[in-house]
């Protein structure tokens, strides 16, 4: 270390040691090649600087100060990617964890910088100092070009303002679900108890009703019509139809009363075996009216109640058969296959078919009829319809005048 006087003052300024290692021959620099050799070579070498200290004119203060600035920065940009690793790895759900990674790295590459600032005041090593900043200069390159990418998507983040607004609104929304589910709980009680009550109402009614037409009936039978002159025989005829078809009004309402209230449990039912079943019934009709049934299962099996299956197979044919074309045999097909998952029966006949346009809103009403035939009362359909929705199925229908009518039955297996 030597002294020069500079403006009359003193001086410190690096010895022989920082010039003889700055003096070279004209012409003999090596080339690029060796001197990255030689720098990564001697890259933890200090022979070719003094420590900090003894270049230029640091006083303790200025030193000291220089010294403890770049190890708080070096401690704090250390403390940092703690902080940031712990959020990561607590938080799954954090936005953009790959930049969260790579700005930890680019910190503490900046902070090992001011590390090695601090140490050369002791240890002049100067060329990995040089390799820290070439990694550093590196990573914040990568951050940049990283966090331009991502920019879009991080100015599409919503702010603190918007986010507690959204959760305002939230709570404001399920405040009032809350608060039209206590109104609809107490709307399904009261509802439930009416229901209740409609329910014995019914059953009272339906009870004393069927009491009085039996008693009706029971006194029609009591009487001698043998006894009767001709007028009072023909009004006691009409009072014996009434009768009878008050009776037989009651029994219909009474078991679509218990399709509605039953809960039959479901079972693995066969299609050709329960067609069986009703054709075996149905024999007689098949055979007069030389009926030709076609059959055609893709799905051989439904989980169904089996009463029920049986009275629906029962009411299809036998209307397809009722309600033939005249002087035309009856053609029928009932096959199933299954159709966005789920398993359909159809039917299909050669009849006469419906006008849709004219009764297609009152076709599966009780009592309504179409045509004019002598065994047409309205139920069949109106039971089929009820005992397919109490299973939480559906029916269709397509039919035109002259053209025959298909029936759909899409079977609900879940409920």
């Amino acid at each position: 270390m030597k002294t020069q006087l500079i403006n009359s003052k003193p001086v410190v300024v690096c010895g022989a040691q920082c010039t003889s290692a700055h003096q070279h021959t004209a012409g003999a620099e090596p080339g690029f090649g060796a001197q990255v050799a030689d720098f990564f070579k001697n890259l933890f070498n200090t022979n070719d600087w003094p420590p900090r200290w003894h270049c230029g004119t640091w006083s303790d203060f200025h030193g000291w100060l220089y010294i403890i600035s770049d190890l708080l920065i070096w401690g704090s940009y250390f403390v940092i990617p703690l902080i940031l690793v712990k959020i990561v790895t607590k938080r799954k759900d954090v936005p953009f964890p790959k930049i969260i990674w790579l700005f930890g790295a680019f910190i503490i590459s900046c902070g090992t910088t001011h590390l090695l600032d601090a140490i050369v005041f002791w240890w002049p090593a100067y060329r990995l100092s040089a390799l820290i900043r070439l990694i550093t200069a590196l990573i914040s390159v990568t951050a940049v070009y990283t966090l331009y990418k991502v920019l879009p998507s991080l100015l599409n983040l919503r702010s603190v303002a918007e986010l507690e607004r959204e959760i305002a609104e939230r709570k404001a929304v399920e405040a009032k679900l809350a608060e039209n589910e206590q109104v609809l709980n107490k709307s399904l009680e009261l509802l439930s108890r009416h229901n209740q009550q409609l329910k014995s109402f019914t059953h009272i009614l339906s009870h004393n009703i069927r009491n009085h037409a039996s008693n009706i009936s029971l006194l029609t039978g009591l009487v001698d019509e043998e006894t009767l002159d001709e007028n009072n025989l023909e009004m006691f005829q009409k009072i014996t139809t009434v009768s009878n078809r008050l009776n037989t009004t009651l029994q219909d309402l009474s078991t679509v009363i218990k399709i509605r209230e039953s809960i039959l449990e479901k079972q693995e039912l066969n299609f050709k075996d329960t067609t069986q079943k009703v054709l075996d019934v149905l024999q007689s009709d098949i055979m007069a009216s030389k009926a030709v049934i076609e059959q055609n299962f893709e799905v051989a099996t439904v989980c169904f109640p089996g009463i029920y299956l049986e009275s629906v197979i029962m009411n299809l044919i036998s209307n397809g058969i009722k309600y033939a074309k005249p002087n035309v045999n009856p053609h029928i097909c009932i096959s199933t296959y299954t159709e966005n998952g789920k398993t359909v029966l159809q039917h299909t006949d050669n009849g006469i078919g419906i006008d849709l346009e004219l009764h297609g809103e009152k076709l599966f009403g009780l009592y309504k009829t179409f045509h004019q035939h002598t065994q047409a009362h309205g139920v069949g359909l109106f039971l089929i319809k009820n005992q397919i929705e109490s299973q939480g199925g559906q029916i269709t229908v397509q039919s035109k005048p002259g053209e025959g009518t298909t029936f759909k039955i899409i079977f609900n297996e879940q409920n």
